[in-house]
């Protein structure tokens, strides 16, 4: 049985930060990109917005005229029914476009709230159009990430509809464990994550009470481990087989993106 390598010391940080551009950054974890291309990327993210943990980025029912690439930080989109119960409908992480979903929208359903400390670099979203036209390979690999995001998104369809607390919290881990590893290799085992119990059972359709009881159960079967905001995932076969995990990121045919 395969166990993951742990790291010593303080082993999360956000290399996306510093970076000129950190979408281009995550398109060059999919393919080569030129320098005239990432200077394309670059330009979305010449303005820099600092929020703070609680902040809200946007109202649900807002204009859908600017899009953000997150380049430090937790925000999550969240909607509510007509009885008030809400659902987190993405958390989003360095790399992130957001807004991109709402793109052919005038307007969101969904407001957005920083679950951390954040860096957000916003862009009116007819800046894409530039983009689009001059760079076809920028367009096909942003159009890559969003069928990755959806694909993502069906696995989680999935394992919610076995209605099984374990698999949907063993998905959850892993799923944004490899979503932070993408843009940070320097992880090797452990994430923080800033959304509380609340939170998470509100991404994965549980009661706070049985995220808790459901983590309890993880770290009694060796699967994972838990303190504080520190999660580290400590048997990536036995969470497997409770989710049934699949890296999206991995083994892709990128044959057919243009080359300019």
């Amino acid at each position: 049985m395969r166990r993951l390598m742990t790291l010593s010391g303080p082993d999360y940080v956000e290399p996306c930060e510093q970076a000129d551009s950190c979408l281009a950054e995550k398109l060059r974890t999919l393919a080569p990109i030129t320098e005239e291309q990432a200077g394309l990327m670059a330009d979305l993210e010449r303005n820099r917005n600092e929020a703070r943990s609680g902040d809200v980025i946007v109202e649900a029912g807002a204009p859908c005229n600017d899009l953000f690439v997150l380049k430090k930080g937790w925000l999550i989109s969240e909607s509510f029914s007509s009885g008030g119960q809400r659902t987190i409908v993405r958390v989003h992480l360095p790399g992130d476009i957001i807004g991109s979903s709402q793109v052919p929208y005038a307007a969101t359903p969904y407001r957005i709230i920083a679950r951390s400390d954040a860096i957000l670099c916003p862009f009116p979203r007819k800046n894409m159009s530039n983009l689009l036209e001059r760079s076809p390979r920028l367009a096909s690999l942003l159009l890559t990430i969003a069928m990755i995001e959806s694909a993502e998104q069906e696995d989680r369809a999935s394992v919610f509809r076995r209605n099984s607390a374990v698999a949907k919290l063993a998905l959850f881990a892993q799923q944004t464990f490899g979503r932070l590893k993408l843009m940070n290799p320097l992880l090797r085992d452990s994430f923080h994550c800033p959304l509380n119990q609340t939170d998470i059972g509100d991404v994965v359709g549980m009661t706070s009470v049985h995220v808790s009881r459901t983590f309890s159960r993880l770290e009694e079967e060796g699967a994972l481990k838990r303190h504080g905001s520190l999660i580290r995932l400590i048997d990536e076969d036995e969470l497997s087989a409770c989710s049934g995990y699949i890296d999206r990121y991995d083994q892709l045919d990128l044959s057919w993106i243009p080359e300019k």
